[in-house]
């Protein structure tokens, strides 16, 4: 049974491309599976739309939010009669500004999705602290203004791999309402990806997200969330649980669920149980690609007393094991983003090239995420090479 107040089902809707009539279809097949949009909003609500926007990139880059998703879930909301806003903050080592945002909603096609649509864009790059006194690693959050001033918050997420959290799906998105130039403190804060993900169930907990609707069409595996490689899976997910909807993405990709710190994180407070979770629509095991690539720092995938110990040989070990990032003379323009991400402040820029001074790097990749000139690259050391074989 899932605990109490909670409902664990998950739709799964075919869809085999972004065909804007397919997308709606399977978005409203999905939505309506688990009860229709009058389940989780109500007429004359205004509602913070928050798909992946990272720092705006072009659709078939899979890096952020389909557009055709985007629209999907805008129109079935006003539709109903609710006052839709589309917002996100742009990754970290981003300014949030007008200026960027209206760059980043342009590159992803969120502008046009909006215009099709009848929503807004948010422009106000405010903030406001939001106190979460029942947290247990975070009592407050600071959260951009367009997520806290809304009736209900629906988060339309895009499925990739991690470098860091190992996957991006409902519960990650919601990072995105932290303030940008902000994101580097929670990475400083939570340097393991289990703590991060501790952080991550708080957030969602705090804002409470109404409905969960991931774009699944085409996923992102590899070195995501920037950096890897389109691939196809064929599904919307939709839900009203972060953890449940998690729960059923990581298994469409060859992970296991307890392998995503915030999904751990949300059984480990009796928010979940992996077994209650049950699917509705399409079976999920049409879609599940197991051999979906997974990020280099990944470790998982093991079973029983030999996970556990390669677990604490990987957490023993980190720094050794872990990939380094470079940077790639060739590739770096000096933009400064990576140097104004770093959570530990390792990374300088000199004249017009970036360098990472390792002995202070934490390896989050957080550099690696936000170069969208793909001019970090990552390596292991001699000794990260042997341990990464015994490993494997």
């Amino acid at each position: 049974m899932p605990p109490a107040g909670r409902d664990a089902t998950v739709a799964v809707a075919r869809c085999d491309d972004y065909t804007p009539e397919k997308v709606d279809a399977a978005v409203r097949r999905a939505i309506e599976l688990i009860g229709g949009i009058g389940r989780f909003v109500a007429q004359n609500e205004s509602v913070l739309l928050k798909p992946n926007l990272l720092q705006g990139q072009e659709p078939e880059k899979c890096v952020t939010t389909h557009p055709a998703v985007v629209a999907a879930v805008a129109r079935i909301l006003t539709e109903h009669g609710c006052r839709v806003v589309i917002g996100d903050s742009p990754g970290a080592g981003i300014v949030y500004s007008e200026a960027n945002l209206r760059r980043a909603y342009s590159r992803s096609e969120f502008a046009a999705a909006a215009d099709e649509t009848g929503a807004a864009l948010n422009y106000d790059t405010g903030s406001k602290v939001v106190a979460y006194p029942e947290g247990e690693v975070m009592k407050q959050f600071s959260i951009i203004t367009p997520a806290v001033e809304a009736d209900a918050i629906v988060v339309v997420s895009k499925v990739k791999t991690h470098m860091w959290t190992r996957m991006t799906g409902a519960a990650k998105n919601l990072f995105g309402i932290i303030p940008g130039l902000e994101k580097p403190v929670y990475h400083f804060r939570f340097q393991d990806e289990y703590a991060f993900g501790k952080m991550l169930v708080d957030l969602n907990e705090c804002m409470k997200p109404r409905l969960q609707v991931v774009d699944a069409v085409v996923g992102m595996e590899g070195d995501g969330p920037q950096s890897g490689s389109p691939r196809t899976i064929g599904v919307i997910l939709a839900g009203s649980d972060y953890a449940a909807v998690d729960t059923v993405l990581a298994r469409l990709i060859g992970m296991d669920p307890l392998e995503i710190g915030s999904t751990k994180s949300a059984v480990e407070r009796g928010l979940l149980d992996p077994e209650a979770v049950r699917t509705v629509g399409d079976d999920p095991a049409a879609f599940t690609v197991p051999d979906f690539k997974k990020p280099s720092t990944y470790a998982g995938g093991r079973t029983g007393l030999w996970r556990r110990v390669v677990q604490a040989v990987v957490r023993r070990f980190g720094r050794t094991y872990a990939p380094r990032p470079g940077v790639i003379a060739s590739s770096c323009i000096g933009c400064r983003k990576c140097e104004r991400i770093c959570p530990v402040h390792a990374i300088t820029v000199a004249e017009g090239r970036a360098a990472i001074d390792l002995s202070r790097c934490i390896r989050c990749y957080c550099c690696h995420e936000m170069c969208t000139e793909h001019a970090i690259a990552l390596s292991r050391s001699l000794s990260g090479r042997l341990l990464a074989r015994l490993l494997g």
